[in-house]
């Protein structure tokens, strides 16, 4: 995984968690293959925020901060979906109810960063 450009600590810690929880639930339900895949596509973005980021004074700030957050929800609800069994439906569906509510918060914490102007 490449390092990833914070707005700020607020943001940093946010994502941090968001990222961690995502990671953890989703390794909990592959197999090593299948987690590997998971984190390339992690990484490609948060390459793509990185990417981004490094032009926010020309794009859309609050869009720049939830890249990660509203790519990184798709990716593991998408990733879920493909699981999918009736033998694992349960926990699953429990763990996207947590995530949503995750993503909520995530999203609620950005909402309140502003820009610096360095």
């Amino acid at each position: 995984m490449q390092e990833t450009i914070y707005a700020n600590q607020k943001h940093k810690q946010a994502i941090e968690t968001y990222l961690l929880m995502c990671k953890d639930f989703v390794k909990e339900t592959s197999t090593k293959a299948r987690y590997q895949n998971y984190l390339e596509v992690i990484d490609l973005i948060l390459e793509y925020h990185n990417s981004y980021g490094s032009g926010t004074k020309e794009h859309n700030f609050f869009d720049w901060l939830m890249i990660i957050p509203i790519n990184v929800s798709v990716a593991t609800n998408g990733y879920f979906a493909a699981l999918e069994t009736k033998g694992n439906r349960a926990i699953l569906r429990a763990y996207k109810v947590v995530l949503d509510e995750m993503l909520q918060d995530t999203v609620d914490k950005i909402d309140t960063i502003e820009p610096t102007d360095d």
